[in-house]
């Protein structure tokens, strides 16, 4: 029980360049997403 429970909830290597990608991909679509919610709303 040396582990505290910030070391167990850290992951054990960084992400990696493709997980960084993916996400900024899931980014994009959403400030789109937002952007399509906005002009419907105006209309």
């Amino acid at each position: 029980m040396s582990e505290s429970a910030s070391d167990q909830a850290k992951p054990k290597s960084p992400r990696s360049d493709t997980d960084r990608d993916i996400f900024a991909q899931i980014e994009r679509w959403m400030a789109l997403i937002r952007e399509i919610c906005l002009e419907q709303a105006k209309a």
